[in-house]
């Protein structure tokens, strides 16, 4: 899915985090470069600018989370969130990470589908954010692979949850969660398409899923929970 399908529209943004000078700018960049209407909120998720509340909740389409895990839980904002019908819905990324901290695997669990350091350049950001619109994830392939690996490693003591993939197949797994197309992990694993298409089809027949959503989400609840 390519960044031009994001329609500003039907898409929303809400910056869940302390009034800063930091989230300030984030909001008045994004609405500037991506023309997508974005809220301030605070971590009781009301609104932190006066007269924005009855404009958010006119809001329809796509909703997009933005946590700053400095300031705040995320799983506590991520509980609230889901009782309030504006943000049932929405999609969640994480802001101002710090690398090696393995927050990530937990936050995966969550169906967090972005994570943004505090090094990321913002042009960066900006493609992360259009693509998560698009319902794709923003996740580095190293450090998906290395949650993947760190829940198989986990779970060797459980039957029940181990999962049956080879390690090819959790790769390939990985990639899918990223948004790769057939040809791109073609391309990434130096293999043919025709074999990526095996895989597939050996990976969903294994798990039991139908697309590569499904396998997305298979993924989340029984390799990195």
């Amino acid at each position: 899915m390519t960044n031009e399908q994001v329609d500003a529209r039907n898409c929303n943004i809400f910056i869940i985090g302390p009034q800063n000078l930091q989230n300030e700018f984030f909001t008045y960049v994004i609405q500037k470069e991506l023309s997508f209407p974005c809220y301030l909120y605070d971590k009781e998720l009301n609104p932190l600018r006066s007269g924005t509340a009855a404009k958010a909740e006119e809001a329809v389409g796509k909703t997009l989370l933005l946590i700053d895990v400095e300031f705040h839980c995320f799983e506590e904002i991520i509980e609230a969130a889901s009782a309030k019908p504006l943000f049932t819905d929405s999609y969640v990324a994480l802001i101002n990470l710090k690398e090696n901290t393995g927050i990530e695997k937990k936050a995966l669990s969550k169906n967090v589908r972005g994570f943004f350091y505090k090094d990321d350049h913002f042009e960066l950001f900006l493609k992360g954010v259009r693509n998560i619109l698009n319902g794709e994830v923003w996740i580095s392939r190293s450090v998906l692979l290395q949650c993947v690996y760190d829940g198989l490693r986990d779970k060797q003591g459980e039957p029940e949850a181990r999962s049956c993939l080879t390690t090819r197949e959790v790769e390939i797994l990985s990639l899918v969660s990223q948004g790769a197309s057939n040809d791109e992990i073609a391309r990434k694993m130096f293999i043919s398409t025709n074999t990526v298409k095996t895989h597939l089809y050996n990976i969903f027949k294994k798990i039991n899923v139908t697309n590569r959503l499904q396998a997305s989400q298979w993924a989340t609840l029984n390799i990195l929970a």
